[in-house]
């Protein structure tokens, strides 16, 4: 195990130490700074998900570099994607969009999405090119379906399905495109690719959970990030079930960013149940991933893979880091 970990720490370092090349080259809109996400010690989980699934899948040294970077870069777009998102006349984008400032950046998004697909058709499989269009199609379903709930307020379906389609595509992606390099057969490619959305979605709802828990003075920049593109919150979802009156204090959050509000919010919030509807939904996920892997063959990259499963539902984020070495 130990030297399974040794050998992803060092992928993922050359890998950050080339993604900032890769989103800065050529064509890059003025100013533009990636620096902020690509920095050296953020998380990587996404390339290492397509090094592992490569090798679960039977490749022992995948040529992984391409689809590796393709999925951060992905990921960033998503992201720049999101923030620049919005129906101008909506009144609590507005206030996300005064919240956000400058890092909205439509361009940069576009960038770096041509930079992934680059880097899809070098890959050595050229199926990986096709898969990387079609995560790209549901991110852009899911991103219509933001723009819908503009105008009626989010279920929780509509919040799996936002989850399947935003950082389950990616992760669907990524996993999908470790096993594409290792030539493997299409019940295996499903396989992975199953544990992959099944992760997302998980890591989707933990990150509810955490912004919920973020510091007072930080919740609202972080529920205006949240609120400028349109993404539904699962524990907001089910406690204005429970509490309809959270609304006005929400929306006099993002306007006044009182701490004291915060403190309120993230109480009510509790007190409704909607920290535990995540921790739920997290649970399910993971579970829903291990048994995705069970079809594949015992390894320790199989292992570690479900290792990293089981941490996200334990919440345990030192489990995942120790299953998966430089995350």
């Amino acid at each position: 195990m130990d030297h399974v970990f040794l050998e992803l720490e060092e992928a993922v370092e050359l890998l950050e130490r080339a993604l900032a090349d890769l989103a800065l080259g050529e064509g890059s809109p003025p100013g533009f700074d990636p620096g902020r996400h690509l920095a050296p010690g953020l998380p990587r989980l996404r390339p290492l998900m397509v090094m592992l699934a490569a090798q679960a899948a039977g490749e022992e040294d995948p040529d992984a570099a391409e689809v590796a970077s393709a999925a951060e870069l992905l990921h960033l777009a998503v992201m720049i994607h999101d923030a620049a998102l919005g129906r101008q006349g909506g009144r609590r984008r507005r206030v996300a969009r005064r919240l956000l400032g400058r890092t909205v950046n439509w361009l940069g998004g576009n960038h770096l999405t041509l930079r992934a697909l680059e880097l899809a058709r070098a890959a050595p499989r050229p199926e990986v090119l096709g898969d990387l269009l079609e995560a790209m199609r549901e991110i852009s379903e899911c991103h219509a379906l933001a723009e819908s709930l503009q105008d009626r307020d989010p279920s929780v379906g509509d919040y799996r399905e936002y989850a399947e389609g935003h950082a389950g595509a990616v992760f669907a992606f990524c996993t999908r495109g470790g096993a594409l390099l290792a030539g493997a057969p299409r019940p295996v490619v499903s396989a992975l690719g199953r544990y992959g959305r099944h992760i997302g979605v998980a890591w989707h709802a933990l990150e509810d959970q955490w912004s919920l828990a973020m510091p007072p003075e930080e919740l609202a920049r972080v529920l205006g990030r949240f609120a400028s593109s349109g993404r539904p919150v699962l524990p907001l979802i089910r406690a204005l079930e429970v509490d309809p009156c959270l609304d006005g204090l929400l929306d006099k959050l993002l306007e006044q960013g009182d701490p004291d509000d915060a403190v309120d919010l993230q109480r009510r919030v509790r007190d409704a149940g909607g920290l535990t509807a995540a921790r739920i939904m997290v649970a399910e996920e993971s579970l829903a991933a291990r048994r995705a892997l069970r079809t594949l063959p015992e390894t320790p990259h199989r292992e570690i893979l479900d290792r990293i499963a089981a941490g996200l539902a334990r919440k345990d984020m030192r489990e995942v880091r120790a299953s998966a070495h430089g995350l």
